[in-house]
């Protein structure tokens, strides 16, 4: 990946994360940690993962993905790229694969 493409993933982390603490009323999506940001090599479209402490990732997933013009909206203002991503909202489950993994892993070696 190249530098510039680095940057505008770290940017839009930070101008995100940014909104959803100031700008997003929405309590259901208060709860929510950006964990990463993917951008593709076009500048065209951008994965955001989050993770969070509730148990209805989806219901989160779906109120994010409703929220993003908004949020796409408030970071044309704030970012000035020739073409802002289009966004897209995922549930990151990295760590519940992992613990997954680890209890997999656990269960084995007790045999």
């Amino acid at each position: 990946m190249t530098n510039r493409l680095f940057k505008v993933q770290d940017l839009l982390h930070k101008e995100i994360a940014l909104l959803l603490i100031k700008d997003i009323q929405n309590p259901i999506i208060k709860s929510v940690t950006i964990s990463e940001v993917k951008v593709s090599k076009d500048l065209r479209y951008s994965e955001i993962y989050f993770t969070s402490l509730s148990k209805d990732n989806e219901k989160i997933s779906i109120e994010l993905n409703k929220a993003s013009g908004f949020i796409r909206k408030q970071l044309s203002k704030s970012i000035h790229l020739k073409r802002l991503p289009s966004i897209r909202f995922t549930y990151d489950d990295t760590a519940e694969r992992s613990e997954r993994i680890e209890n997999i892993l656990k269960s084995d070696s007790e045999i």
